[in-house]
């Protein structure tokens, strides 16, 4: 019957007599080093052993072991097992102590012999924590890495053994690999055993155990620790408590309190644990200990002339992000200032530091007057987060930061789908000449290099004047002076398969049918997000020019932050979700995570505060910022349909766009054949001039 890992059965037992010779001379070696470890009056202690009867040398043993004198005790336990008159009942517990024992000594070899002959002995023995304990400590002893690594494996298997064991088991392994700095495994190892906890209870005790191995803990230790708590697993256990220990740590610091009390507000609310009521009782304690902070955030928005009704969306999220958080019991103070409004950067400057963070502008001109003369006159007072696609010449994660879509975000979305899903490497920009245009496709001829993309073709448009558009693309597609001479014939393939053009939606469609009209209905066309924003909008578009085409954009309305959002904003009659809506709801919950931020506040702690804030579920697609502060957009890809968008399907992109070369092969063997054919006539007139 085996009962051990590591290859050691119950056939062992059945042959201890047979060996006992052998084994009771290792242990005599054994024993005579204990005596020499254990000091000048040994020799004495020996001669003493000798003399005594069997019971009597196990009661000194005894005593020896309850006196914690664990050289004597295994030197008495290891002379006892040469007694032939040792009874075998006694043999389990004589080997659990002098393992025990050796263990204790430094004398890790012994230790492994009598754990193994201890467990021959009691099938039984590996399911006891003093066994399981004391191989651990003993496999560590004697460097058995992968010894350690087979055993913790098949303790993961062995549901049958007690639970509370394989509990100790995992909380041994935890400090093990914490020790060798592999805080991943520190932690997953935890969870892995976490899971097979036999009820609910039984979870609850588990996260009780560990959070009390968390407060004997140094800082140094539960800040590595931290290190593997991901947004994926921060709600998980044992993810949860780690991170709400780290921050609990955080107390202290007076402006680390109002950060480090969302997080521990969020832990407590949201944890998956079978037990939160721990958390509630340490987060309130430290409450009435530093208070509840009251968080400060400022918005910068127009809200009259005519980006007013955009101002009054975000407003609208804003609110209903106030209100959420608010019953969550974070109290968030907003303040909301007009950027229409004559002196507003000066009423702005003015306002109380505690509104440190502000979300906004959302105008360029309005970010502008905010930099006054000298560059960073009011943005170098607080911690600006632009609804702008671009800082201009501000560093973005010093100097302020973004909460809007790059275009770069744009671009790169673009050119992944067609290089990295659509096969399509071969590219091309046709833009329109004004700043936008011209912006873009540097942008796009920036980005598309390090995707495996490459740039076959550029070619400018101007405008404004319509007529000269569809010269503009026959020079782009290479078309043939004499292409009116002969329509028939079918027009060379362009050495590109997608064109990028960034021009608004009306734009184009007019530019489009010129591409069909030139033969590109093959061509893959990427549009920018100002298409996506209009196809909101849009109904009844014609179908056929716009198969082939694909836009990005940060909203939509069927995914699951979308539909969420969607809920929260009917429960409390705050109308439909849209793209700035959703900013506003984003924008507010994200930047309320922040805390309370100090008036000494430094780019780095900026950039740490968002390491933290931004694992959070958005609404609107997902953002998230680099180590130095850079944010990015993982934006949505969208398809005209006749009632407006949909999302990108890439297996029905790749089978329209096969559709359309096989026709484009058909005409051009067609039109082959026909020449083919009237060559042939030609050639029969001419052997025929009679007939």
């Amino acid at each position: 019957m085996p009962i051990h890992p590591d290859g050691y059965n119950a056939m062992h037992a059945r042959h201890i007599s047979t060996r006992a010779g052998r084994f009771a001379a290792l242990l005599a070696l054994l024993a005579l080093f204990a005596v020499f470890a254990w000091g000048c009056a040994a020799p004495k202690q020996v001669k003493s052993v000798e003399l005594l009867s069997t019971p009597n040398l196990l009661q000194e043993a005894d005593a020896a072991w309850r006196a914690r004198e664990f050289a004597a005790s295994e030197l008495y336990y290891s002379k006892a097992l040469e007694r032939a008159d040792l009874a075998a009942n006694r043999l389990s517990l004589v080997y659990s102590r002098l393992a025990q024992s050796a263990y204790a000594s430094g004398h890790f070899q012994q230790a492994r012999i009598a754990l193994e002959k201890w467990a021959n002995l009691d099938a039984k023995a590996l399911g006891k924590w003093d066994w399981e304990r004391t191989y651990l400590d003993t496999l560590k002893g004697l460097g058995k890495d992968q010894r350690l690594h087979n055993h913790l494996e098949w303790m993961l298997r062995s549901t049958n053994l007690p639970w509370q064991t394989r509990r100790d088991v995992a909380l041994w392994f935890s400090g093990y690999y914490l020790e060798r700095e592999d805080y991943e495994l520190a932690l997953g190892v935890l969870e892995g055993f976490y899971r097979q906890a036999p009820d609910r209870a039984d979870c609850g005790a588990f996260e009780q155990t560990f959070s009390k191995m968390l407060r004997e803990y140094g800082d140094n230790d539960v800040e590595n620790l931290a290190k593997a708590v991901t947004a994926e697993n921060q709600w998980r256990f044992p993810y949860a408590l780690v991170a709400f220990d780290k921050a609990a740590r955080q107390a202290v610091d007076s402006d680390l309190w109002p950060r480090a009390w969302r997080r521990l507000r969020n832990i407590a609310a949201h944890a998956q644990l079978a037990d939160r009521t721990a958390l509630e009782s340490a987060l309130q304690t430290l409450e009435s200990r530093h208070g509840t902070p009251r968080v400060g955030l400022a918005l910068a928005l127009p809200l009259t002339g005519p980006y007013g009704k955009v101002g009054a969306e975000i407003l609208r999220g804003a609110g209903l992000a106030q209100w959420t958080m608010a019953q969550e019991g974070i109290d968030l103070d907003v303040k909301v200032i007009n950027t229409m409004a004559p002196g507003w950067e000066k009423r702005l400057s003015e306002m109380p530091s505690q509104y440190a963070v502000v979300g906004g502008p959302l105008r360029i001109d309005a970010f502008k007057g905010l930099l006054g003369a000298t560059g960073h006159s009011v943005v170098g007072q607080r911690v600006f987060f632009t609804f702008l696609p671009s800082l201009g010449e501000l560093q973005e994660g010093r100097d302020a930061w973004r909460f809007f879509s790059s275009r770069n975000d744009e671009v790169r979305s673009l050119v992944h789908l067609a290089v990295d899903q659509l096969g399509i490497k071969d590219l091309a920009v046709f833009y329109p000449k004004e700043k936008f245009g011209r912006t873009m496709a540097q942008t796009f001829y920036r980005e598309a290099l390090p995707l495996g993309g490459r740039i076959r073709g550029m070619e400018a448009y101007p405008s404004r004047d319509l007529p000269a558009w569809g010269r503009s693309i026959a020079r782009l597609l290479d078309v043939p002076d004499d292409f009116s001479d002969n329509k028939d014939a079918p027009l060379p393939m362009p050495d590109f398969g997608a064109v990028f053009i960034p021009d608004g939606w009306n734009q184009a469609q007019n530019l489009l049918p010129n591409f069909f009209f030139y033969e590109g209905d093959q061509l893959l066309f990427l549009g920018p997000s100002l298409w996506s924003r209009a196809l909101d909008r849009a109904k009844g578009i014609e179908e056929h020019y716009y198969r082939l085409a694909v836009c990005p954009g940060a909203w939509w309305p069927d995914s699951e932050g979308g539909r969420s959002l969607q809920r929260a904003l009917t429960e409390e009659g705050l109308g439909h979700a849209d793209f700035w809506v959703a900013l506003g709801y984003d924008f507010i919950r994200f930047a309320g995570r922040f805390g309370t931020v100090p008036a000494s506040w430094s780019p780095e702690d900026v950039n740490n505060r968002i390491a933290s804030a931004q694992n959070m579920d958005f609404s609107m697609a997902p953002m998230t910022w680099d180590e130095q502060g850079v944010a990015s957009q993982e934006l949505f890809l969208f398809s005209p349909n006749r009632n407006g968008k949909e999302l990108v399907n890439v297996e029905r992109l790749t089978a329209r766009i096969e559709r359309a070369k096989e026709r484009r092969a058909r005409r051009v063997e067609a039109y082959e054949q026909r020449l083919e054919e009237e060559k042939a006539k030609q050639e029969q007139s001419v052997f025929a001039p009679g007939l």
